[in-house]
């Protein structure tokens, strides 16, 4: 399995929750279109200690801002200044922050910026009790022929995919919001049901069933499955691979996926695996040999 192929059981949407106001009753909504609070999710680009700023890009507008005709938020960038609030301590570059500042809603593409507070993202999301964290083992990630710290540069490379990717010891954690840990969940289940769907339109594959705690797979196939190395990837690495990911989603520190093979003719099982404590090489002479017993 390549790394893309790993990372699309890792997918999820980015979507912002509803965020609470600033406590300066001076600085609270001043009207229907008097100054409101913002909180933007933002990555730092540099920091000027001296003059107190910071350049960032906006990596969430989650105010419903329409960008200007061909803009993303991608190119939402500018200085935030933190020099009248009296931080005591700036982001540094690269930090994942969310930014709180006060501001007419016309303004929100204006820079520069005054923020009235700021936090790492995933510290912001923990506050609202709204960060979920999902522990992919070393042992999965082997079975994805992956590593941990590989992962989380593939995250660090694209911030809509989760809050946070880090690794402990072999493990990932990713952390999510409520919200996106359900749309991860949408993303994996579907992909999976894709997988199904594919291998079941194959004349090598007549039946296959997924057990709902994601535990057991059982395909009914012919011998001649094994002459199509697509189809043998979905069967015995993408969906497996998916299952244990769906019970990472719900907790699974010690992932188990058994795996049983059923000659489509005869009804004899050809071989079952339970991974990732066990491997076994199939063959077209095993399965010869399984059938003839």
């Amino acid at each position: 399995m390549t790394r893309r192929e790993a990372l699309l059981t890792l997918l999820c949407a980015v979507c912002l929750a509803v965020m609470p106001g600033c406590s300066n009753d001076e600085l609270m909504v001043g009207g229907e279109n008097g100054p409101v609070s913002h909180h933007e999710r933002a990555l730092v680009f540099s920091v000027d200690e001296e003059s107190q700023t910071a350049e960032v890009r906006i990596l969430e507008l989650p105010d419903k801002v329409v960008l200007p005709q061909g803009q993303t938020d991608a190119d939402v960038r500018g200085t935030a200044s933190f020099s009248d609030w009296g931080n005591d301590a700036l982001p540094e570059v690269g930090d994942d922050v969310i930014l709180t500042w006060i501001g007419d809603p016309s303004d929100e593409l204006s820079f520069p910026i005054k923020v009235y507070d700021w936090e790492p993202t995933v510290s912001f999301y923990e506050s609202l009790g709204d960060a979920r964290e999902v522990r992919l083992p070393a042992s999965m990630l082997r079975f994805f022929s992956q590593t941990a710290e590989e992962l989380v540069a593939d995250f660090e490379g694209d911030s809509e995919l989760a809050l946070a990717a880090r690794a402990d010891g072999e493990d990932l954690v990713l952390t999510f919001t409520e919200l996106q840990l359900a749309n991860y969940r949408a993303d994996v289940e579907q992909s999976l049901d894709g997988s199904v769907t594919s291998l079941l339109e194959s004349e090598d594959v007549s039946a296959m069933e997924v057990s709902d705690d994601h535990a057991s797979v059982a395909i009914t196939a012919s011998p001649a499955l094994l002459d199509k190395p697509l189809l043998v990837g979905q069967a015995f690495m993408a969906v497996p691979g998916m299952c244990a990911t769906l019970q990472a989603i719900d907790g699974t520190t010690d992932w188990h996926v058994k795996i049983t093979v059923i000659d489509a003719e005869k009804n004899v099982e050809v071989a079952r695996v339970t991974l990732p404590d066990e491997s076994v090489t199939i063959t077209a002479e095993s399965w010869a040999e399984a059938v003839a017993e």
